[in-house]
């Protein structure tokens, strides 16, 4: 029985990370090359760029292919470093749309959104299909939901698992921690908060340590664009580290607030799930709003940081 819950947990998993990745394959491919045009026009101005990075990471349901895509656009030489870092403040708010989705109970209409999408797909001839893909895993990224939920019950009696779990309520580094380390493991903090928002919604864990779990996983999610950046041009770098110190300074200014930010959202109401999504979302609106004024500073930084 055991092995069979764990097999649960690991497909739920699979099909999570793998719903994400048809989800934004599906998109990038409705896009096509006009998003990447339109993207360098929107560019022109800070502003132009704080829009267009939500408009499009939104489309792309991915703020690290928009992070690895301006990281390439700028180390071509395509797109001043300058311009790139507004848009990646506007993706951090972009990536936020699939967790408001998940937050919709629709455990009851997976399976029909799942055969409309795989009807669009194999059916419509043009690139309108890819618009149905992103809906077939849409539906998949339900589905992995309910298994993952349905694999995770049985660890909750586990002794080891309930004094981790409340290690970290007491801890909320620690919390930061390991969300930093499960969104770098998955490449995705959209992913991590779903998981997140599951352990809340079963009371696995408290809202404040589901904070504390958000917050990391916007650094984790760092990690994809600074190997990226690896063997880039220095204004290629610039951009992987700009993402990299906007979710630290977030973190910064909101881990103290973990409390009150709890509270706040508990007032707004809805499901646990939903009030973890509406952090998210909360988080990452409030972190590059901030941030943006700050990006004269922040360019010159950057260029003292890595001449």
């Amino acid at each position: 029985m055991a092995r069979l819950y764990l097999l649960t947990l690991v497909l739920g998993l699979c099909l999570l990370l793998w719903g994400m990745h048809i989800l934004r394959h599906g998109l990038q491919s409705f896009a096509g090359l006009r998003l990447h045009q339109v993207l360098y026009w929107m560019t022109a101005t800070p502003w132009r760029g704080f829009w267009s990075g939500s408009v499009s990471t939104a489309l792309l349901q991915s703020s690290t292919a928009l992070t690895v895509m301006a990281v390439t656009f700028v180390d071509a030489e395509l797109l001043p470093f300058e311009n790139a870092l507004a848009l990646i403040l506007g993706s951090n708010i972009g990536s936020t749309l699939t967790n408001q989705l998940l937050a919709f109970p629709l455990e009851r209409i997976t399976p029909y959104i799942m055969i409309l999408g795989a009807l669009g797909y194999l059916f419509i001839q043009n690139r309108w299909r890819f618009l149905t893909l992103s809906i077939f895993g849409l539906g998949v990224l339900f589905f992995a939901l309910s298994l993952l939920e349905a694999g995770m019950a049985p660890l909750a009696d586990r002794p080891a698992i309930q004094l981790f779990l409340q290690q970290l309520g007491d801890n909320h580094l620690q919390g930061v921690l390991a969300g930093t380390m499960l969104s770098a493991l998955l490449h995705s903090s959209s992913a991590t908060t779903g998981i997140v928002m599951l352990l809340t919604e079963d009371g696995w864990i408290t809202l404040p340590t589901a904070l504390a779990f958000i917050f990391g996983a916007n650094i984790g999610t760092c990690f994809t664009a600074v190997l990226a950046a690896l063997a880039t041009s220095r204004a290629a770098q610039r951009v992987a580290l700009f993402h990299v110190l906007l979710n630290v300074f977030g973190v910064l200014i909101f881990l103290p607030f973990v409390g009150p930010l709890a509270s706040g959202l508990t007032l707004m109401g809805g499901s646990l799930s939903r009030q973890v999504a509406n952090a998210h979302t909360l988080f990452n609106l409030l972190s590059s709003v901030l941030a943006f004024p700050l990006l004269p500073w922040a360019t010159r930084f950057l260029k003292r940081v890595l001449p």
